[in-house]
């Protein structure tokens, strides 16, 4: 496979491909949303304390508690 076709494979699929060089993984492609994404989620996770209030946000929503959207109109 060509590397146009691995490019359209990742950006089409939302795919990964792991380059590897002697069997060891060197580096891998990714589509540039897929990218973004991860960019904005590291983002996310760099605030102090954002990991811990999204995971008790979680633990909340299993539960059935938290705020109605209707109730915030």
């Amino acid at each position: 496979m060509i590397l146009p076709d691995l490019v359209n494979k990742v950006s089409q699929h939302m795919d990964r491909v792991t380059i590897t060089v002697n069997g060891q993984p060197k580096a891998t492609l990714v589509s540039a949303e897929e990218l973004e994404s991860l960019e904005e989620t590291a983002e996310i996770f760099a605030i102090p304390g954002a990991k811990k209030s999204i995971s008790e946000g979680m633990k909340q929503a299993k539960k059935g508690q938290g705020i109605r959207l209707s109730d915030l109109k």
